[in-house]
């Protein structure tokens, strides 16, 4: 039986935020919300031909995640259903780094992680696990997440590669589906067949 997943990625955040208050790095992004433009893409969003086929709705525990999903969940007259396995990838202790200089390490060593944080391999195993229990259902289903997260998962099965730049490029079936350009939001199409995934495609 063929089955369609769909990863999404609202990449529009509200920026200017001012924290008064001892919060880590982790516990800031997991309740930073989607900007106006973010609202706009998510709205962009529930209107995908694409994606008017699902038939359920997950979302990660993350503000911007969930306020993304909701738009797509109204339309489609169908409930959330809150998953901590599609949160982004856990930051951990950055201390003398900065969030560019922890990017750049992660897409040349995947393993690579701060004390209390992910790795992109951490981070892609544990979306792929989730994948493979919710495809269990054999519905076409809708997952809000985040990119570092979907990264990660992409890392499982896309052929690797660097640009001129030295920036990670990703194929799968002789198509990019990432690269190092920012995007507003990114939709990811997953087929899956008898249990094994036959394309991943960007759109």
């Amino acid at each position: 039986m063929k089955m369609k997943l769909y990863l999404i990625s609202n990449n529009a955040l509200l920026d200017g935020l001012n924290y008064n208050y001892d919060a880590d790095l982790d516990m800031i992004r997991m309740t930073r919300p989607l900007s106006l433009e973010g609202e706009e893409n998510a709205s962009k969003i529930s209107l995908v031909k694409n994606l008017q086929e699902v038939e359920k709705i997950y979302s990660s525990f993350q503000s911007s995640a969930l306020g993304s999903a909701k738009y797509l969940a109204n339309k489609l007259d169908l409930e959330i259903n809150m998953a901590l396995e599609l949160n982004d990838c856990k930051v951990g202790e950055l201390g003398s780094k900065n969030m560019q200089m922890l990017k750049g390490m992660q897409e040349r060593e995947f393993t690579y992680k701060l004390p209390g944080g992910e790795s992109l391999i951490d981070v892609g195993n544990r979306l792929d696990d989730f994948l493979k229990k919710v495809s269990e259902d054999n519905q076409n289903i809708a997952l809000f997440t985040h990119r570092r997260t979907i990264l990660g998962f992409l890392l499982k099965y896309a052929k690797i590669g660097y640009n001129l730049d030295e920036n990670l490029i990703l194929e799968f079936n002789n198509s990019i589906v990432y690269d190092d350009s920012e995007t507003p939001y990114d939709i990811y199409e997953i087929e899956i067949e008898n249990k094994k995934i036959i394309n991943i495609t960007l759109i």
